[in-house]
């Protein structure tokens, strides 16, 4: 209903309340839809809802729009002085349609370090979108815009961060059935590793594999490793907090951790570097390695081994894959050449069957016309700097861009070369 000149507020779905309210002859060219409605956290275990409101201002052709958990009250101005006020006062991220979307990540501890969620949304984090301190919720500002995609996931778009430390800043080795992960090497911490080339465990070492009668005799001598590890992992992980291990056990562990590592293959790893991880093959990032990585937004894995307690369950799941997990990895397939010229060179570093990643690489001043033909385009700067709308973005930066958002990426003149990567959905 009409609750003041040029002002309409309702309930419902927003996206289906806006299409209307744009459509409808009489919409002045000045005016603000106000829309009530409840969305539910899917991302959450019971899904409970939460009661938001959206705001959608029209002026001239722009249209623009915030989402909000807060009251808002009409004091009974003209509808873009309306609009300004509940924006200063209730704090709110406004967002243009068509145009990219500044990403803010959620952080997420780890006990070998951090992951830093730019499109993550799930019960361990949300990630945002905002600018200059302000931001809103990633799914309530999806929810809310007219390419909505629902409950529908974005490809999870999250860098990790492992500690230093050799040991404490290894990750898990697991492997994933189903959930697909691609790396991009950035930055490999040279107080680790020294000559600047990190490692990441990645499958089975095959000189050892060829010392076996067969395949079955060497998962079987692998997994009596894992069992004599975990054996002693767990006997340490059990000790009433502050109680220390004694030098005995502590050399037990370290020797009976270097046996089961011994199966395994250290793959060395620069930046730059793009590592397609095959599914069935274990793999483990490992310590003062930087990486970006995009992968299917499931949270699926299963733990072999880990040098530090399992949190999140009170099983290790080597018996469970033994037979099915991949050994060695398939060779690298070579970055497709797509684009190049001056200052300017285009390449599909990955593609699988959930995403596609691209990297685009300019010179100072160099411009690329770029248009998102799917649903979406998760960019990250890796290096450089870029201005996209109002906003400025410089390494380990990231947006969305729509769909169908249509525009020039450009290196800034007095920046470093740009480095980009372009991920849309497959």
């Amino acid at each position: 209903m009409t609750i003041h000149p040029g002002i309409t507020r309702t309930s419902g779905s927003p996206f289906e309340l806006c299409q209307q309210w744009l459509a409808t002859p009489e919409t002045p060219g000045e005016a603000l839809l106000v829309v009530d409605f409840e969305l539910s956290r899917y991302w959450l275990a019971d899904n409970s809802p939460v009661s938001l409101t959206a705001v959608y201002c029209r002026q001239a052709a722009a249209l623009r729009v915030a989402v909000t958990d807060r009251q808002l009250h009409c004091n009974g101005e003209k509808p873009l002085a309306q609009f300004d006020d509940w924006v200063s006062g209730a704090g709110l991220f406004v967002a243009q349609l068509g145009q990219p979307l500044p990403l803010q990540p959620a952080v997420i501890a780890k006990p070998w370090g951090q992951e830093l969620w730019f499109s993550g949304v799930e019960q361990r984090g949300v990630s945002a979108v905002g600018r200059d301190g302000i931001a809103v919720p990633l799914p309530w500002l999806m929810a809310v815009l007219p390419q909505n995609r629902g409950a529908v996931p974005l490809v999870l778009l999250k860098i990790l961060e492992p500690y230093s430390e050799p040991v404490r800043g290894d990750l898990y080795f697991e492997l994933h059935r189903e959930k697909r992960e691609v790396y991009v090497v950035t930055h490999v911490d040279e107080q680790a590793w020294p000559d600047g080339v990190g490692y990441l465990r990645y499958g089975f070492s095959a000189d050892k594999i060829a010392r076996y009668p067969d395949e079955k005799a060497f998962r079987l001598d692998y997994l009596s490793a894992v069992q004599a590890y975990e054996g002693v992992r767990r006997s340490i992980d059990a000790m009433p907090q502050g109680e220390e291990a004694s030098a005995e056990v502590l050399d037990q562990e370290a020797r009976l951790r270097s046996a089961m590592d011994s199966f395994t293959h250290l793959r060395p790893v620069v930046p730059g570097e793009v590592i397609a991880v095959p599914l069935l093959l274990p793999h483990a990032l490992q310590h003062g390695v930087r990486v970006v990585e995009f992968q299917t937004p499931v949270y699926e894995r299963e733990i072999l081994s880990f040098a530090q307690r399992v949190l999140t369950q009170e099983h290790w799941d080597t018996a469970t894959v033994l037979e099915q997990m991949q050994l060695l990895a398939p060779p690298d397939p070579a970055p497709l050449l797509l684009q190049q010229g001056p200052g300017l060179r285009l390449e599909r570093v990955a593609q699988c069957e959930d995403f596609e990643i691209r990297r685009l690489t300019l010179a100072q001043g160099a411009s690329f016309s770029y248009e998102v033909l799917a649903d979406y385009c998760l960019l990250l700067v890796i290096a450089g700097q870029i201005e996209l709308g109002d906003t400025s973005y410089g390494a380990e930066q990231a947006a969305l861009l729509p769909a169908e958002w249509v525009g020039q990426l450009t290196a800034l003149q007095a920046a470093p070369e740009l480095v980009l990567l372009l991920a849309t959905p497959g």
